[in-house]
C-alpha cells in the first residue's frame, strides 16, 4: 500500500523548485580547528529530517503547490568532554531547504508523507550536498564528501 501512495503522488508531481530557507554554521565554544590536535577523536553526526509539508492553491484551477521542508545537519562532537552526559558539540553546519512540487491533483496526505520521507531529498540532496562542502571549507573542519543519489531508472519498467 506504502508503494501504491508513493507511485500516485510521484505521477502527479512534478518538482518546482528548492531554495534554502534556514542555516547555521559555526564552532563551538573556544573550540579552534587550526590548534595542534584539535581535530583528533572528533565523531561525527548527521541529521536527515522531513520537516514539514503544505499544499498551497495556486492561480490555475486543479493545480496546487506542495512545499516540503526538509532539515540537514552534521556536527562534530567530542565524548570526551562532555557535560551532563552530552556530548560536546566542536562545530556544526545545518540547513532547511524547500522543496516545491507542482500538483496537477490533490494527492491524500498519506501519499504526501510517503513521497515527503522517500524522494523529495533526492531532489535537495545536491544542494545539501554543496553546501556542507563549502561550509566545511570556511569553518576549516575535515572536508565531508557525501555521497551522490540518485534515482532508480524505473521508467522502463
Amino acid at each position: 500500500m506504502p508503494d501504491d501512495k508513493l507511485q500516485q503522488a510521484i505521477k502527479h508531481l512534478s518538482i518546482a523548485d528548492v531554495y534554502l530557507v534556514a542555516s547555521e554554521a559555526r564552532h563551538g565554544e573556544g573550540f579552534n580547528p587550526k590548534a595542534a590536535h584539535a581535530l583528533e577523536g572528533l565523531k561525527v553526526q548527521t541529521m536527515h529530517v522531513a520537516r514539514r509539508s503544505e499544499i498551497l492553491e495556486t492561480e490555475k484551477r486543479d493545480q496546487f503547490l506542495l512545499r516540503i521542508v526538509l532539515g540537514f545537519g552534521v556536527r562534530w562532537i567530542s565524548e570526551s568532554e562532555s557535560e551532563e552526559g552530552e556530548p560536546a558539540i566542536r562545530a556544526l553546519v545545518e540547513a532547511d531547504y524547500v522543496a516545491e512540487y507542482l500538483m496537477d491533483e490533490r494527492l491524500e496526505q498519506e501519499a504526501i508523507d510517503a513521497f515527503a520521507l522517500q524522494n523529495a531529498s533526492y531532489h535537495v540532496w545536491p544542494y545539501w550536498r554543496e553546501y556542507l562542502m563549502s561550509q566545511c571549507e570556511r569553518l576549516r573542519m575535515p572536508r565531508l564528501i557525501l555521497p551522490t543519489r540518485q534515482f532508480p531508472d524505473n521508467q522502463k519498467q
